[in-house]
C-alpha cells in the first residue's frame, strides 16, 4: 500500500497556528523558518537527495514536518537533545517506501 495523498494542503504557518492554537502574527517568520527547516530535516533523513513530489505528496511526511515545527516551537526556550519518537518513527516508514 502506498501513501500517496495528493490532495494534502501544503504545510503553512496557518496550519501550525491552527495545531498550536496561536492567535496573531508575532512569531510567523520564525514558524516559516521552523516549517522551511523540518521539510529539509525530514527529507534528508529519508532521502539521499532532494525531496521528491511522491515524497512531499505523503501524510507521513506532511505529519512529521507539522510534528516537528510543533515541537521545535513549543520547546524553543530548551536545550533539546532528541527529535520526537512520533517523528522518528514516521520518518523510519517513510524510509522503507522511499529509500533507494
Amino acid at each position: 500500500m502506498t501513501d500517496d495523498s495528493t490532495n494534502l494542503p501544503e504545510v503553512s504557518v496557518d496550519t501550525i497556528k491552527d495545531a498550536l492554537r496561536i492567535d496573531g502574527n508575532d512569531d510567523d517568520a520564525l514558524i516559516e523558518g521552523y516549517i522551511d527547516t523540518a521539510k529539509e530535516y525530514v527529507a534528508n533523513a529519508v532521502i539521499d537527495g532532494p525531496a521528491s513530489e511522491p515524497l512531499i505528496s505523503s501524510s507521513k511526511y506532511r505529519l512529521a514536518v507539522i510534528i516537528l515545527v510543533q515541537f521545535w516551537y513549543s520547546n524553543r526556550a530548551t536545550d533539546m537533545k532528541q527529535t520526537p519518537y512520533q517523528v522518528r518513527s514516521l520518518i523510519q516508514q517513510l524510509r522503507g517506501n522511499f529509500w533507494q
